[in-house]
């Protein structure tokens, strides 16, 4: 893929962008995996029906009395079939062929050779997607968050899997075949394209396309209205909202198994063609139950997508009460959801080890320390750049500002609790600094502050998304050595 030597983002921000408009792009009419299922959904019955016309045309031809020229009509009717035919199977392994192409990217950005490097480019595409966002500041920003989400989801779920194969967290005949998936970070090639083909590309296509059935006439219609003109995240009415969930079951269903189905063998070897039917057979059956059972629960399998469905749903809000400030919450909710019964206990506890309270690429502000460990009285930014944190209040973070000024050059460290400022316990300490020098490090530090803001400090967190919209600032992440 091209990287433009002008663009002002760093490589790896340039190739998550292009991920995105693979996916989900602003505009239509470049091909996407989104706009594949809109047109599938919109087009497609077109051809289906020309195709039932023909094959009705066909047989109403050679059951009536032959008369001449019939065998020409019949001979032209069925040309026109087989290419119509075809043309449906083309669009269908099209479709596949760009869905692939997204999950190979999607794995090339957040896999590793080993397991420390895959958390260490998993953070970093999760953080990449949150920097990337403006927050309920930016305008549309729940486009832009309906947009990333099905990437961050897919992510997430990869995450999440590796996990739970540790420990066998959720009993099932398909998962289970996949327990030594982590060989794959011990050098074992064949492990490696084992997961990649037979697991990961199955729970990406889940993860991302457990809602495609949104993007269905009858429901853009529910959500954007007739005339397209209503704002589709408003929060709809409860008749609405049931129809919009039946709508969303029975599409996404149909487009997994019709608009997409299983990839096409290519070759000449009866016996490896069979085999091939029977892997892609057996991936795909697993995809259909891992989407299905997310919509309706009834062996606990869907909670593997459904749980990383809901913390993004949180983290990437669409609705219009948004805010930065509440994100930590989305790990309560999957904490409070498992509580009360509603999730997996082992696999919401395993999901929370992994994301902490604090999503990747969240601004934290904390009270530094000088040489004799002692606290300052001031206070600096950092960015969440670690999975897996040991404490889920203590995030692992880059450094991004020395006596409030940016610097590219900070350390990475874990900011201890009793010194992060989202706690309400630790901006007091920092009280006694004055109102006029606060006023001057926040103009410092964000482009939308003002003096009125003021009565908000001490700040419990920071909106780092202009920070990271200089490429120097964006190479957050220190390579695993």
């Amino acid at each position: 893929m091209s990287v433009k030597s002008h663009s002002p983002d760093n490589i790896y921000t340039q190739h998550v962008k292009q991920l995105i408009n693979m996916v989900y792009p602003y505009e239509s009419g470049f091909g996407s995996v989104f706009e594949d299922a809109r047109h599938y959904f919109s087009l497609t019955p077109t051809l289906e029906a020309h195709i039932e016309k023909i094959k009705a045309n066909i047989e109403r031809v050679t059951n009536i009395k032959r008369k001449k020229g019939d065998a020409h009509i019949v001979e032209e009717l069925t040309d026109k079939l087989k290419k119509n035919t075809q043309k449906l199977e083309d669009e269908r392994l099209a479709r596949i062929q760009r869905l692939h192409a997204v999950c190979e990217k999607i794995i090339e950005l957040s896999e590793g050779e080993s397991w420390d490097e895959t958390q260490h480019l998993s953070s970093k595409f999760l953080g990449t997607l949150m920097l990337l966002t403006p927050g309920s500041s930016g305008r549309g920003f729940a486009r832009i968050h309906q947009r990333y989400k099905p990437l961050y989801k897919a992510v997430l779920t990869l995450r999440l899997v590796d996990k739970l194969l540790t420990h066998d967290t959720i009993s099932h005949k398909y998962l289970s075949k996949y327990r030594k998936a982590a060989f794959r970070f011990d050098g074992d090639t064949m492990w490696r394209e084992k997961w990649k083909s037979e697991l990961a590309i199955p729970i990406i296509t889940a993860a991302m396309l457990q809602d495609v059935g949104l993007q269905c006439p009858q429901a853009i219609t529910i959500l954007k209205g007739e005339n397209g003109d209503l704002d589709e995240f408003r929060l709809l009415a409860e008749p609405h909202r049931k129809e919009l969930l039946k709508l969303n079951y029975h599409y996404t269903m149909k487009y997994l198994s019709d608009g997409l189905g299983t990839p096409k063998y290519v070759g000449n070897d009866r016996s490896e063609r069979d085999e091939f039917d029977k892997i892609q057979y057996d991936a795909h059956h697993f995809l259909l139950q891992l989407v299905k059972d997310a919509f309706i629960s009834k062996t606990g399998l869907g909670e593997v997508i459904k749980i990383p469905q809901i913390y993004a749903s949180f983290v990437l809000s669409t609705k219009y009460d948004y805010s930065r400030l509440s994100l930590p919450k989305g790990y309560m909710l999957i904490e409070q959801l498992s509580k009360k019964g509603a999730l997996n206990k082992q696999l919401a506890q395993d999901f929370m080890e992994i994301v902490g309270y604090f999503p990747q690429g969240f601004g934290i502000t904390f009270i530094p320390t000088n040489e004799h460990n002692q606290e300052k009285d001031q206070f600096e930014c950092a960015i969440v750049i670690g999975l897996n944190p040991r404490n889920p209040a203590e995030p692992y973070c880059k450094v991004v500002t020395r006596n409030q000024n940016y610097i590219s050059s900070g350390i990475q460290e874990t900011i201890p609790k009793n010194r992060n400022l989202y706690f309400p316990a630790n901006r007091k300490k920092l009280m006694r600094i004055g109102r006029e020098r606060l006023t001057e490090i926040m103009s410092q530090l964000s482009s939308n502050f003002s003096a009125d803001s003021i009565d908000d400090l001490i700040p419990s967190y920071w909106e780092p998304y202009d920070f990271f919209g200089f490429k120097k600032h964006q190479n957050l992440w220190a390579k695993i050595k």
